[in-house]
């Protein structure tokens, strides 16, 4: 053999040699399970918590109820007709009298009011906005405090004011438009602005429709709550189908709808790798395996399936039998935990299981690589080590052979003759 040929065959040995011991570093559109999962992850802290999905597990986490509006509170509100500063009100007086203190023309002693008494008289005051400090001016009356008063009982207030200036007031005080009792609702929705709240005390998806109705599907729409310091959030559709959520409206609330497509990922040996849209109202966790196309008969380990998404440590506590180390690791967290569920869809029960965990936005499923895909792609350089050692080697042996083969047939022939 050639230097040239012993110095190929080295250098192929050498590389099938780091081929061999490096398979990690093979090409791969995918970890196998064992390359994904963390050496601590059932015992230690890798930094996520790694959860079979059996049944238990599923049921855990489909009933697991989320922080929504209904964070904010209980709903202690109850609306009522107390006025405010910058309300603005109507104030009708009426008096008896020949002469009245507030005009002279004829209200109550009509045709149509033959019960009424003689000489009745009414008059309604230019709308007046209740200040700052809780008044309102009125003629003969002075400054009166109406504020934390129904109107009702503001109307009493300004008939005392009036005494002894006019002839036995009665005094009518009505609600024209409060920019108090009212709440904001912005976003997409069809008319932004400030919608009141009456006595019927609204909650969110009456002002939601006061409002225009969402632009979106409520599965695309999320809606945020802002009440005093604290923010709140929740779905549309979660809205609609759970009453908890939809809390009763408070002055000064501001309601923003956001648009927000859900989607999920599908990742590793799927026969198409993709972000998807939910397009729907729920998703679950075989149907987004479906929508990828399932795994790739070639490549895929359908045993080794895993959901990565974030929880909030309540629910993961419970996920965790007693005794569990990673229990220790959750304790006093507050922010969500990476979880990573596995799903093993070689057994019967991992498709009712996958139908029955819901995706949720942002989630990602891995569909890992078969451990023999490896195995394989080693295979495969190898043959093509063998080949290259093979173009250097096969022209040197011929020639080599050829060569004996003539000095043998030229030896022969010359002692015959």
């Amino acid at each position: 053999m050639s230097s040239r040929s012993a110095a190929a065959v080295g250098c192929a040995l050498l590389l099938g040699a780091a081929t061999l011991s490096g398979c990690s570093e093979l090409p791969s559109a995918a970890p196998t399970a064992v390359e994904f999962i963390a050496p601590g992850a059932v015992s230690g802290n890798p930094g996520y918590v790694l959860l079979d999905l059996d049944p238990t597990v599923a049921k855990a986490i489909s009933s697991y109820r989320r922080a929504g509006l209904s964070s904010l509170g209980a709903d202690v509100y109850r609306p009522s007709l107390v006025l405010k500063p910058g309300d603005v009100v109507a104030v009708t007086v009426f008096e008896v009298a020949p002469i009245p203190l507030f005009g002279a023309a004829p209200a109550l002693n009509g045709p149509a009011d033959k019960g009424a008494p003689v000489g009745g008289h009414t008059a309604t005051l230019p709308a007046q906005v209740v200040e700052q400090d809780g008044t309102v001016p009125v003629p003969f009356g002075g400054t009166v405090k109406v504020a934390g008063l129904t109107p009702a009982q503001a109307g009493r207030a300004i008939a005392r004011s009036l005494d002894g200036k006019a002839t036995n007031p009665q005094v009518l005080v009505s609600l024209v438009s409060s920019t108090v009792n009212t709440a904001s609702v912005n976003g997409d929705v069809g008319k932004p602005g400030l919608v009141p709240i009456t006595l019927r005390g609204e909650r969110v998806l009456d002002v939601i429709a006061e409002a225009g109705g969402p632009r979106d599907p409520p599965f695309d729409t999320d809606v945020q709550l802002v009440r005093g310091g604290r923010v709140a959030r929740a779905t549309m559709q979660r809205l609609v189908e759970d009453p908890r959520e939809n809390i009763r409206i408070e002055p000064g609330d501001n309601l923003v709808l956001i648009r927000n497509p859900r989607s999920f990922s599908v990742l590793g040996a799927a026969l198409k790798v993709s972000q998807y849209d939910f397009n729907v109202e729920r998703v679950t966790l075989a149907e987004g395996v479906a929508r990828a196309g399932g795994g790739n008969d070639a490549i895929a380990n359908v045993g080794q399936i895993f959901l990565m998404r974030f929880e909030p440590p309540a629910l993961v506590r419970t996920l965790l039998p007693p005794g569990d180390p990673r229990l220790t690791a959750l304790a006093g967290k507050v922010e969500p935990v990476p979880v990573v569920y596995h799903l093993d869809l070689r057994a019967a029960s991992g498709y009712f299981i996958g139908q029955s965990v819901q995706m949720r936005d942002k989630d990602t499923v891995l569909i890992t690589n078969a451990d023999a895909v490896e195995l394989s792609k080693a295979v495969q350089i190898m043959r093509g080590i063998a080949g290259i050692y093979y173009d250097f080697r096969g022209p040197v042996t011929t020639t080599t052979t050829t060569a004996r083969r003539v000095i043998t047939s030229t030896s022969d022939g010359g002692g015959g003759e």
